[in-house]
């Protein structure tokens, strides 16, 4: 067998971008053992954390799956390549990604070797994820149609998903914009996790009193929006995570639905009885996101019968591109020139809606929208929470194809200055709190400036003018000092 090479672990993090499942990394990043050993009792979670392991971590894992001795680190510097005498903290980077998620137990110490016991109960679900064996369910189970239920091709589902996801979108930018856009309403859970979320605000609200018709995009939204999908999507499902379990309910059954969803296929039909027996109500909300597709009630009876959209399918594997509604290049519609123009040939009113926050659109056709980045719109933007680094990576990972045809770099750096540039006028000033004090004796300023001094409190002294600008935590100790000097002076 040919074994890859990882002789230079390193160099991969020269190019390190974010995850797209960072949110969901930073949730497990806090969860204790007991919560993963509850994780690890379903095979479709130990299949998904293993595909969301790092490649080397992930070959470390399954080369030791089928052993019965813990994982030596001796085997990993000789299945990597590495030099035997290299020190100990290489091989902690390899394998911390699993560390972290308790599939290895921290390192241990016996008869002069170095070795990481695998986790038993990610060990057996992992095994019976590969063969077929575990539980029954893990996976989903198959609904078993009739022909009166439905039978939807890949397509109308990718198109329902799309659908349902861009149109909470659209209402969340709507919110934002001068001119609003004709959108649908989404419903009511969905508009409370987005409140609770941070997502949308009601600007005339008071706590405990919330009106979901009023709610505004916050400046948390307009950078969501500009995030790539999976990331939205990944998001999304950790806030909803963290609704449920303030309410006191088992994140950890929840978080496997997700798992679940993610090994499950596109077109199949599964039960949602069969499959989830303890997350009923969790899959009734997943529905209003666009992540399954279920029959409408029929006589006040809602079906067992529900598909998984593309959304759902690609939690684990992060093929979005390839199942969404859009080709890849479809997705690649910018062109922007060096004199700060833009040409979009899109159609969607998301995607127009979104470049309307930063660009002012000039034209617009059918197919194709025009308009330029400028001072007064980027800095709009800015005050409504995005940065100049999202706004750069949003054009670049829609940029058209036609711009990888030009040397690199994809964006010319005159556009990429600027852009920072402007996101740095808006730091120039920094206002921080103040006490001023004005004296008109100046024996009595240059001994109160050394005992500002002394407290470390000083932030401006002005002796022209014997101001004194003073942190306000140190106010009252500065004030007894001047009253106690004004009578010493009094008394002498």
């Amino acid at each position: 067998m040919v074994q890859p090479s990882f002789a230079h672990p390193r160099q991969a993090e020269v190019a390190q971008v974010d995850s797209p499942t960072q949110p969901l990394d930073l949730f497990l990043d806090n969860q204790h053992q007991s919560y993963f050993e509850e994780l690890y009792k379903s095979e479709a979670v130990c299949l998904c954390i293993l595909r969301l392991l790092p490649p080397v971590c992930r070959h470390i894992i399954l080369h030791s799956l089928w052993a019965y001795t813990p994982v030596r680190a001796v085997d990993v510097k000789a299945f990597c390549q590495i030099d035997h005498h290299a020190p100990l903290v290489i091989l902690d980077e390899l394998v911390r990604p699993a560390l972290d998620r308790k599939i290895l137990h921290p390192i241990q110490h016996k008869k002069n070797r170095m070795e990481w016991p695998l986790n038993d109960t990610f060990k057996r679900g992992l095994r019976n994820a590969l063969t077929g064996l575990g539980s029954s369910n893990a996976f989903g189970v198959p609904y078993n149609r009739t022909p009166d239920d439905l039978d939807p091709t890949k397509d109308e589902l990718v198109k329902y998903g799309e659908e349902t996801w861009e149109s909470i979108l659209k209402y969340m930018v709507s919110s934002g914009l001068s001119g609003g856009m004709r959108v649908a309403r989404p419903k009511k859970q969905v508009l409370q996790l987005l409140y609770a979320s941070g997502l949308m605000a009601d600007p005339y609200g008071q706590p405990g009193k919330v009106n979901l018709d009023r709610l505004t995009i916050t400046s948390k939204g307009f950078q969501f929006l500009l995030e790539d999908r999976q990331t939205q999507l990944w998001q999304i499902l950790m806030y909803y995570l963290t609704l449920k379990e303030q309410n006191s309910e088992r994140s950890a059954v929840i978080l496997s639905v997700f798992f679940t969803l993610g090994c499950m296929q596109l077109g199949q039909d599964y039960s949602a009885s069969e499959s989830f027996p303890h997350a009923q109500a969790a899959l009734e909300d997943l529905e209003s996101y666009g992540f399954i597709y279920k029959r409408p009630e029929v006589n006040a009876q809602p079906s067992d019968q529900f598909f998984p959209t593309h959304l759902a399918t690609s939690l684990c594997s992060g093929d979005t591109v390839s199942l969404g509604s859009q080709s890849a290049d479809d997705k690649r519609f910018i062109i922007l020139e060096t004199n700060y123009k833009i040409y979009a040939y899109t159609s969607n009113e998301l995607e127009i809606a979104i470049l309307n926050l930063f660009v002012d659109i000039k034209i617009r056709y059918k197919n194709l929208v025009v308009g330029k980045l400028d001072r007064a719109h980027v800095k709009a933007a800015m005050e409504k929470g995005i940065s100049a680094h999202q706004i750069i990576s949003y054009l670049s990972s829609h940029a058209h194809p036609q711009m990888y045809n030009s040397p690199p770099p994809l964006l010319h750096p005159t556009i990429v200055d600027q852009l920072h540039l402007w996101d740095r006028e808006r730091n120039r000033l920094k206002t921080d709190d103040a006490t001023m004090f004005e004296f008109f004796s100046k024996n009595m300023y240059d001994d109160t400036v050394d005992e500002a001094k002394r407290y470390d409190g000083l932030l401006l002294a002005v002796p022209e003018k014997k101001w004194l600008f003073i942190d306000p935590r140190i106010k009252d100790a500065i004030r007894d000092f001047v009253v106690g000097q004004q009578r010493q002076h009094r008394g002498m």
